[in-house]
């Protein structure tokens, strides 16, 4: 058996995962900039309070895939965002929490492009179209024909009335907080007694990022909401829907991650502002950063540049990059200029003739200053034979060239469908 790591270790792994789970969910980028992390082997697996503690035992994040792991960091969050900790108030605690497991992990499970739930988590499928309310009353009335778990990561198969009332009470309660990841003032209190005093402040500070969050969801024109009576749930249903990344856009962070110079820090905010929100997404401790792009403007790529560049501006922006080197080459260099990831999203390019992409990358490798290039194109090209003194990410528009295979840098493959 693998030792299990430090509780430095995992809490760095949760910290990058923090980041990831930004990346498809911009609009939780407060609360997860907020959240404090504590490694504790005391609970059975992870849970959150309402004062933004998020608590982890070393076990069970281990066993968990890296993309396992930004959905369960990803699902304590949105339980932040929810407020699921004031809305269990005067109802069963633990009838609420398993109300909006089920919500949760059926939105994340469509749009984060996984087959079943991780981490053993609550599923029912078609969750996300109910309100918490209908489900608890669901719950309530045909309990035994529910399926539920014992606790709502690696719990064991039982019925929904099985695991509210373990030990038959019938009142909708639990004797202890093992089962749920919603986790009450007076457990914090207990692990934590030191919180004492600031647990009331922080959970007010929490709130407002909540609020924060549901407010830039609207912002960003997907919450529409169907009435009054369901609330916050059914907005941040609504608004969660499109805003999730493809794979390949996934795949292109995580190489924009890995060459960006310094650490990813929420003490600098990224340049992205959303009208009338205060939160910000990571920035990086280095106060200016230039990506280098080379762009295929060849006949083939008439229709495939907007998109591209459309979605590697909001990356760029993410990312904290301050400045964006542009060279367009189709058969010669017919662009070389500095742009704002602003200017991105709307750039007019030239060119539309042959594909040699090797004039604008062999004019790269003579700048000491390059280090990584990302270079778009629809693979039916010519490029350089030998390879690059800097990281190259190729991204393959969709519809090109199968069997692209260059002998260096990595390929990424967008999809169609979107932008």
């Amino acid at each position: 058996m693998n030792p299990v790591p430090s509780a430095e270790a995992t809490l760095a792994r949760i910290e990058r995962g923090l980041r990831m789970v930004t990346v498809p969910m911009p609009h939780l980028a407060g609360l997860a900039a907020a959240v404090r992390c504590s490694i504790d082997d005391r609970i059975p697996t992870m849970g959150v309070f309402a004062s933004g503690r998020m608590i982890a035992n070393r076990q069970f994040v281990a066993k968990l895939k890296e993309n396992e792991l930004i959905f369960v960091l990803a699902h304590e969050l949105l339980h932040l965002a929810l407020r699921t900790h004031d809305r269990a108030k005067g109802s069963g605690r633990l009838e609420f929490n398993y109300a909006h497991d089920y919500i949760i992990n059926d939105i994340l499970r469509a749009e984060l492009g996984f087959t079943h739930v991780p981490a053993g988590g609550l599923d029912m499928p078609g969750a996300k179209e109910k309100s918490a309310e209908q489900i608890v009353l669901e719950m309530r009335k045909d309990g035994d024909k529910m399926q539920s778990k014992t606790q709502v990561w690696d719990g064991k198969s039982v019925s929904a009335r099985g695991a509210l009332n373990p030990s038959g009470s019938g009142n909708g309660q639990q004797s202890t907080d093992d089962a749920g990841d919603v986790m009450d003032d007076a457990k914090e209190r207990e692990l934590f007694p030191e919180c004492k005093g600031g647990q009331a402040a922080q959970a007010k500070d929490m709130q407002g990022r909540a609020a924060k969050a549901l407010a830039l969801g609207k912002a960003m024109g997907a919450m529409k909401g169907r009435g009054t009576e369901t609330g916050d749930v059914t907005q941040t249903v609504m608004a969660l829907r499109g805003l999730y990344r493809t794979p390949w856009e996934i795949a292109l962070q995580k190489w924009i991650e890995s060459v960006a110079p310094g650490e990813r820090t929420y003490l600098r905010p990224s340049r992205r502002e959303v009208a009338g929100s205060d939160i910000v997404l990571a920035g990086r401790k280095r106060e200016s950063w230039m990506l280098n792009i080379v762009l295929d403007t060849s006949g083939s790529m008439t229709d495939e540049i907007p998109r591209a560049l459309g979605a590697i501006a909001d990356f760029c922006d993410a990312a904290a990059i301050d400045e964006i080197r542009l060279v367009q080459c189709d058969a010669a260099v017919t662009g070389d200029e500095m742009l704002s990831p602003e200017a991105l999203a709307n750039y007019q390019v030239s060119g539309f003739g042959g594909s040699d992409l090797s004039p604008g990358m062999q004019a790269l490798a003579e700048d000491a200053r390059v280090t990584a290039t990302l270079v778009i194109t629809d693979g039916d090209i010519s490029y350089p034979p030998e390879e690059m003194p800097y990281d190259v990410l190729w991204v393959i528009t969709p519809g090109a060239n199968g069997s692209f295979n260059p002998p260096y840098g990595q390929v990424i493959r967008m999809q169609g469908g979107r932008a």
